[in-house]
């Protein structure tokens, strides 16, 4: 296994002496979590060193990079003054980050994510990682792969991919067999095919498909997401600049479809994401969409009881899916107010954390697919849980661009909620609640935004993304 003690002898190896700090006194937690969550050096090297905060949600990983701070704060860090203090948080991670910001009592680094990240950069709870002195050499690691409006705000670099999340969609081998379903589903139609086979010889145990409906980001990694190779977008056309969900219905009409054949699961719509996945788990459904995050669910958080597989992505057409695989490039950290005080340090600790020698080993462990792919080369080992190797295989993938939802106020039920009122209401017309969802977002586009920040959306002239 890639060990991050490689690159920290690295950096030991080329740093300069420097004067250790005193610790800062640590500020009141909000919604502080377990001690267990919380990594840091002993106390004594606490009192000599300069404590970098660092928050995230990433429970998945925690044990893996705990070990990796530990390392860090023994080694590289007693050598630059620095001990990383990590904190991992569970539920209520946005609302905790916010409560957190306007106390101004958020950490140096933290992640972020898409629903605040440009409200953070607006109101100055994020600072651009291309102010830290010294970021240049850093950052040009990045040069020619950063989304405006998704890494770069106002022509600056606040956040940087740091893993990939794919979609995939699982069947459930068992019940495929016990029903001589041979192959996974190559369309929607076939979806809504073997989903009624599956039902029909279940006895009212076994179902062919099922929805959490009380979990909204259900609605876009599950249902709008999946389209993407199919649509060659994910609800905004970055070639028109205007949102385009009905170029989403065909994906939705075949679930529409399941749900009023009986063929998914009976009370869906009081299930939330996580009740969803564990009835598959239990081994009573026979196709759900996936993830890559799913590897963790099904190996670890509900150990799957059956055999599961990782398939393709239906297709819209008997033809196949036109445009290349969508993947979405995830960031790890952003640099908070607070890093002001010490921004070499953090800028230190940063690339720590985005070390391709510490991704190879997150790699390694089937807990990330690094962005970077210097970072997979480096891996001594092939992930081995199940399900990962397929999520990471994307050799033919195309990156999500943003869209501009966060740049404007809708009034009226969110386009998440309306796809997923479709799947519990099926005597509303698709087409008409749709139609309404796509007209209230372009008429708040139009009147919201101006121009030339709208053209910072439209597709980059290089981008390929048929097949």
């Amino acid at each position: 296994m890639i060990k991050c003690k490689k690159w920290i002898s690295a950096m030991m190896a080329a740093a300069v002496s420097v004067s250790l700090l005193s610790g800062c006194g640590s500020k009141a937690k909000i919604n502080t979590p377990d001690a267990s969550d919380t990594a840091q050096a002993d106390g004594s090297a606490a009192a000599q060193n300069e404590v970098i905060r660092v928050w995230s949600d990433n429970a998945h990983e925690k044990e893996l990079r705990m070990e990796q701070i530990a390392e860090f704060n023994n080694t590289i860090g007693k050598e630059k003054g620095i001990t990383i203090e990590y904190t991992v948080y569970g539920a209520n991670w946005e609302d905790t980050i916010k409560v957190a910001a306007q106390a101004d009592e958020a950490p140096d680094l933290f992640r972020p994510n898409g629903t605040f990240l440009k409200e953070f950069v607006d109101s100055g709870f994020l600072v651009p990682i291309s102010d830290l002195p010294g970021s240049e050499d850093f950052l040009a690691r990045y040069d020619g792969v950063l989304a405006v409006n998704q890494h770069i705000f106002n022509d600056k670099v606040y956040t940087l991919p740091y893993n990939l999340t794919t979609t995939k969609f699982i069947i459930n081998r068992d019940l495929f067999d016990k029903n001589g379903i041979k192959d996974a589903p190559k369309t929607w139609n076939e979806v809504r095919e073997y989903a009624k086979i599956i039902t029909e010889n279940g006895g009212g145990e076994e179902f062919g498909y099922v929805l959490g409906l009380k979990s909204n980001w259900i609605a876009t990694s599950y249902i709008i997401r999946p389209a993407g190779q199919n649509v060659g977008h994910i609800g905004f056309d970055n070639d028109t600049l205007k949102f385009d969900f009905l170029a989403l219905l065909p994906q939705i009409e075949p679930i529409i479809g399941m749900v009023k054949d009986g063929s998914v699961l009976p009370g869906s719509a009081g299930l939330d994401a996580d009740q969803m996945r564990a009835q598959f788990a239990e081994g009573r459904i026979g196709m759900i969409p996936g993830v890559s995050f799913d590897v963790g669910v099904y190996n670890d958080q509900f150990p799957a009881k059956c055999n599961w597989e990782v398939v393709d992505v239906p297709a819209f057409e008997d033809s196949g899916s036109p445009y290349k695989e969508f993947s979405d490039a995830t960031s790890l950290l952003g640099v908070g107010k607070a890093a002001l005080k010490h921004p070499e340090k953090v800028l230190e600790v940063l690339k720590f954390f985005y070390s391709d020698e510490c991704a190879a080993q997150m790699y390694e462990a089937s807990l990330y697919i690094p962005f970077r792919s210097e970072a997979i080369a480096l891996a001594a080992k092939e992930p081995e849980r199940k399900g990962f190797k397929e999520f990471a295989n994307v050799p033919d993938k195309v990156l999500m661009l943003p869209m501009p939802d966060t740049f404007i106020t809708v009034e009226g039920t969110a386009y998440r909620d309306a796809f997923l009122s479709l799947l519990s209401d099926t005597n509303a017309d698709p087409v008409a609640v749709i139609t309404d969802v796509e007209k209230r977002y372009n008429d708040a586009l139009a009147s919201q935004v101006d121009p030339a920040v709208l053209e910072t959306f439209r597709t980059p002239a290089d981008r390929d993304i048929k097949r």
